[in-house]
């Protein structure tokens, strides 16, 4: 939850009016109500009752309000006690999902940065889904997040357009016996449930590994037995043979030729990947359209290097 959405929502109370509370909070229309939406969203229940003309705060946005003020105030009155002071920083905001932090995004960010001058980005590791709300709400500028269809993102691509940087592999791994062999396999006939270190089912990899268990065409019995967000906290367990996890390939693949990990199943039980960067067409219009521009044109140039 971002304190721009109590503010615009305050604004909103105050205004009675999407236009002009947009206009006081220097955004678009359509972003201002996309963060009250994702306000909304995050309170769990609607605030303004867009049914009436002119649009007024619902029972819940009224007694709400009285929240929102108080928190802001106190935000306020604890950054100034603490002589905090805000950082102006110009660069475009890109949000990636954490494994991709780790494993694609440093070699992405160097070829970009050989190719263009006077650029900034201010970069956030998150969640897929976080990364996803902060773009539609309008904090995000640019997101880098795997995608594929086993588990759309639910995105307007007229909206927030995307360009395909790169595939890559989901891959059930475990730790080795020492014959080099799966510790944890998905093709053992057993009725022991075999221990499983998971992404929580809220998150992307989380519904592509139900997915993939769901149409393997296996009753093959698991068990959840460790479970983060962090694939690198998953990482790091898989290493140390505590279960199968379900792994980016580019984030194990020295594991992987190291013999450190091995494949715990077939391709019935992989996914593909597509790594994406979307915009923000609203945002990126009035910031450095350039950019957008520039990543296209080094995307081009790789695509044909690589036929």
């Amino acid at each position: 939850m971002d304190i721009e959405w109590l503010e615009d929502f305050l604004s909103f109370s105050n205004l009675s009016s999407f236009t002009r509370a947009a206009q006081e909070r220097h955004v678009t229309q359509s972003a201002f109500s996309r963060r009250i939406r994702s306000l909304e969203d995050w309170i769990g229940t609607q605030l303004i009752d867009r049914d009436t003309v002119p649009p007024k705060l619902t029972a819940a946005g009224y007694l709400f309000r009285e929240v929102a003020r108080e928190t802001v105030r106190n935000l306020q009155d604890t950054r100034l006690t603490l002589g905090q002071k805000k950082q102006a920083f110009s660069g475009i905001k890109l949000y990636v999902s954490h494994s991709l932090a780790q494993s694609f995004l440093s070699d992405w960010i160097a070829e970009l940065w050989q190719r263009m001058i006077n650029f900034q980005f201010d970069i956030h590791s998150v969640d897929t889904y976080e990364g996803l709300l902060a773009l539609s709400s309008g904090r995000c500028d640019i997101l880098m997040a795997y995608s594929s269809p086993l588990a759309p993102l639910p995105l307007d691509e007229t909206l927030f357009p995307s360009i395909h940087l790169a595939d890559d592999r989901l891959l059930p791994v475990s730790a080795p016996n020492a014959d080099g062999s799966a510790r944890y396999s998905l093709a053992e006939r057993s009725d022991k449930p075999l221990p499983v270190l998971a992404f929580p089912m809220e998150t992307f990899f989380g519904r592509l590994v139900n997915g993939i268990v769901r149409f393997s065409g296996e009753n093959r019995k698991i068990n959840t037995v460790m479970q983060s967000h962090n694939p690198m906290s998953l990482h790091t367990l898989a290493l140390n043979g505590m279960g199968i996890s379900w792994l980016p390939e580019r984030l194990i693949r020295a594991d992987l030729a190291a013999g450190k990990l091995v494949l715990a199943g077939n391709d019935s039980w992989c996914c593909q990947l597509q790594i994406k960067i979307y915009e923000s067409q609203e945002k990126m219009n009035t910031l450095q359209p350039h950019v957008w521009e520039s990543i296209k044109v080094m995307q081009e140039s790789q695509n044909l290097l690589a036929q």
